[in-house]
């Protein structure tokens, strides 16, 4: 829900840095006691009835500040950890060393990697173009895995990229520890910094964001359903990703765009999936207002024209994992996008997908990424799938924007 406002900060601006002003290492010195002091938080069983709450949002070509609670405050990405392994996965196709056409074969350790999984064997492989496509609709941490070793040779070494590529965008109060956003308490970010990083994708990586906003992929016999069921619904909704861990929460990086204006939301730490549309929902809906408003020569805020909403009743959730149904009867899509064949190293990788381009300068996205299971194959004359229950540098984000305190509900699991 949009919590109570009790007062209104100052408007700030996003950007993205030309260079680190700080060496690694000393980035790395001074992160170090953030990471202890957040796995001592969020790393506990206490830390699970603390807030986990955080939202933000900005105008994507002012880069204002549109809204901000929390903002800075650690909390745990989940699923919203795979757009930074795509982010590295673009990086990779832009500059040559991988091609939407090559093999990503499946070691023993992305095979072992808890749900949601696309559940292909040791040794069989898929192409890039359809890894990414799974990645970005299904969550699949078997294939982020599988990616990661491609990209980087281990885990281990994509991991330390992973940081790398975060301090590069400025994305100062970020920590990865695995590609994939499965549970670790090393693993934080903030809502500003998942926005730096959803601006990054958009801005510098346009030929590939398209691939957030698939609201399906046909895999084999097999529907994949986008877990961010908010594309389709609401106007102008085109990306990003979805997470859902229950140490996070319900987590969701969206972007909109209505005419030549782009939105970007992050909400973090909400207690249901219906919440975290909601949430989403009456943001970029306000936002928009907003800036309507403004160009008739309104002053007005965010914060003042959201709606007021209290918590439904929450519902007694089972202990699950990412990868676990966040829905347990996802929406039907209209059509699939298209099949990818599974092959063994040797054979022949899957062809590319021709890419479209987004305007430069359009650009956020917005996804929600839950916890699905392991696809089956859709019964005669039937698409979908089900899914097992279970488990700054220089020039960042600057300002407050539209301060907020709440009230956090706790997360019945």
């Amino acid at each position: 829900m949009m919590r109570a406002v009790t007062g209104v900060g100052h408007a700030g601006r996003v950007g993205l840095p030309r260079s680190n002003r700080f060496s690694s290492a000393a980035r790395a010195a001074l992160l170090m006691p953030l990471l202890a002091l957040a796995a001592l938080l969020l790393g506990t069983g206490a830390a699970r009835a603390a807030p986990r709450y955080a939202a933000f949002m900005i105008d994507a070509n002012s880069r204002e500040v549109l809204y901000s609670n929390a903002a800075d405050e650690p909390r745990h990405p989940a699923s919203l950890t795979k757009m930074m392994t795509l982010y590295l996965t673009f990086d990779a196709l832009e500059a040559g060393r991988l091609r939407l056409t090559d093999a990503v074969p499946v070691s023993r350790l992305a095979a072992a990697q808890q749900p949601s999984r696309l559940g292909l064997a040791v040794g069989q492989s898929l192409s890039v173009d359809n890894a990414i496509s799974v990645v970005a609709v299904k969550s699949a941490n078997d294939i982020a895995v599988a990616l990661a070793e491609r990209i980087g040779g281990s885990v281990p070494r994509f991991v330390a990229m992973m940081n790398a590529k975060a301090r590069e965008l400025g994305m100062r109060n970020t920590h990865y520890a695995n590609p994939s956003g499965l549970t670790d308490s090393t693993n934080i970010t903030t809502a500003r910094d998942l926005a730096i990083l959803g601006l990054a994708l958009i801005q510098r990586h346009p030929r590939y964001y398209r691939y957030f906003g698939q609201r399906d992929f046909q895999w084999q016999r097999a529907m994949l359903i986008n877990h961010n069921h908010l594309l389709g619904h609401m106007v102008g909704m085109d990306g990003i990703k979805t997470g859902y861990t229950v140490d996070s929460g319900f987590t969701l990086a969206a972007s909109a765009v209505r005419g030549d204006r782009r939105l970007i939301a992050i909400v973090l730490g909400e207690p249901s999936l219906a919440a975290r549309n909601r949430d989403v929902t009456a943001l970029i809906e306000a936002g928009f207002s907003v800036l309507d408003r403004r160009a008739l020569g309104q002053s007005v805020t965010v914060a003042s024209v959201l709606p007021t909403l209290s918590h439904p009743a929450l519902r007694i959730e089972p202990v699950i994992e990412q990868g676990s149904s966040d829905e347990p009867n996802p929406p039907r899509p209209r059509r699939a996008t298209r099949a990818g064949p599974v092959h063994h190293a040797a054979a022949r990788p899957g062809h590319a997908r021709s890419a479209t381009h987004l305007r430069h300068g359009a650009g956020k996205a917005s996804a929600r990424s839950g916890a699905h299971g392991k696809a089956k194959p859709a019964s005669r004359g039937k698409t979908g799938t089900k899914a097992k229950s279970g488990a700054k540098a220089k020039g960042g984000i600057k300002g407050k924007g539209t301060a907020a305190h709440t009230t956090h509900a706790k997360h019945h699991r």
